[in-house]
């Protein structure tokens, strides 16, 4: 960027105005929703040991207990990845594009720093630590296990992508998708967004394809490197990005202006079919970003009246501390069967009581949430910062005096 004398060009000027005045503190109750979704989700599987229905046919199949039926909208919550997917998009390109230094190694310090300590944490407990795991690496197939989990690559191996903590898959393609970061803003940079979005969208649009017919004319499943591979959410989370450039330069665009109670039509229709069930998270990142863009145009606002804000406050807070929520509810609810068994063994439960049950652990994951965001994330983020300067400042100072010798 040029400077001229102390002053910036005036355009450059107001796009660095416009970028500091973008503060959206909606997001974190959005957050907030979309964990609150999942936890209503893993929930169901915890219950009924499945968490949606099968198919009979090309359609869903509605023969099972009238119990799961009647905690099917439930079933939509496992939308609430795709909506931290583009919350996501959104965040990383806000930051990036604010940060003073721009630089991809201080991205990736950001990043890992950011992600990975509690994830490796994480990690390590539910591998190691009863009732979960156990401290025998006496396999080679817990080897792997771990491997792949710590490297996040696990959700390329089918064997592997609901080893140890099945939320876990999620985590993986994030990181993925970071390491793809770079050349989205690349393809940007040289097409345009607009032609970058179409090149990232023909990846996931095709691999969704490729599996909807695949269900329909095979029994064999596509390779899970290929379904679940970063590039099959690639514009899912690039609508985040793409959103967040617009808002920067006050630009808007015709994605974002789609109906949004079309699109929610469509998002809620979409897993009924066996054919177009694959295409159910990229409709649901869309619905996302739309709904997002009216929030932050303030086509709509937030209701006022006190009932709502109280609600609001609390998802928003859990929005802040949702990763460490994340990281640790669907291992925890899945004790909800062994539990019941040690205190009523042998005792039929019903599943509605069951299911409650498994709701019931929300108050402690939400205390242990709020703690690990405490002393992990928190000092995680710390730490970063402090590597970051360590090795930066002395690099900076040994500039300055090489360009002063000269």
């Amino acid at each position: 960027m040029m400077v001229f004398g102390n002053r910036l060009p005036k355009r450059a000027a107001e796009e660095m105005n416009q970028r500091n005045k973008i503060h959206l503190p909606f997001l974190d109750g959005i957050r907030g929703i979309a964990i609150l979704g999942v936890f209503f989700f893993h929930s169901l599987h915890a219950t009924f040991g499945f968490d949606n229905l099968k198919w009979n046919g090309i359609y869903r199949d509605f023969n099972v207990l009238d119990s799961f039926l009647a905690l099917y909208p439930f079933t939509y919550g496992g939308a609430g990845v795709a909506i931290f997917f583009v919350v996501s998009g959104f965040c990383i390109h806000l930051s990036h594009q604010r940060s003073k230094d721009g630089g991809w190694l201080s991205f990736a310090n950001r990043r890992f720093f950011r992600i990975y300590p509690p994830y490796l944490l994480a990690l390590l407990f539910f591998f190691f630590v009863s009732p979960w795991g156990s401290f025998h690496l006496n396999s080679i197939s817990r080897i792997h296990q771990l491997t792949t989990h710590v490297l996040a690559i696990h959700n390329f191996d089918e064997n592997m992508f609901f080893g140890i903590n099945p939320s876990f898959w999620s985590i993986a393609v994030e990181v993925q998708l970071y390491a793809l970061y770079p050349l989205l803003l690349l393809l940007a940079g040289r097409l345009g967004w607009k032609r970058a979005l179409l090149i990232v969208g023909c990846g996931e649009v095709w691999i969704r394809l490729v599996v909807a017919i695949n269900s329909l004319a095979s029994n064999d499943p596509v390779p899970w490197f290929i379904q679940n591979s970063p590039f099959a959410f690639w514009l899912s989370w690039s609508l985040g990005a793409y959103l967040c450039e617009c808002s920067m330069h006050q630009r808007s665009s015709r994605i974002f202006a789609l109906p949004f109670w079309l699109v929610l039509g469509v998002a809620f229709a979409v897993p009924f079919f066996r054919f177009t069930s694959p295409f159910t998270f990229l409709a649901f990142s869309l619905l996302t970003a739309i709904a997002i863009e009216r929030l932050m145009t303030q086509k709509w606002t937030l209701p006022s009246n006190d009932y709502f804000r109280t609600l609001w406050a609390h998802l928003s807070l859990l929005g802040v501390i949702s990763y460490s929520f994340y990281l640790i509810h669907q291992p925890i609810i899945e004790l909800t069967g062994k539990v019941i068994e040690r205190v009523l063994p042998g005792t039929f439960i019903h599943p509605l009581l069951k299911y409650s049950l498994c709701l019931a652990w929300y108050p402690l994951l939400f205390l242990f949430s709020l703690l690990l965001y405490r002393f992990i994330e928190q000092p995680s983020i710390r730490l970063g910062k402090v590597v970051w300067r360590i090795f930066t400042v002395p690099n900076a100072r040994l500039q300055g005096l090489a360009r002063r010798q000269r």
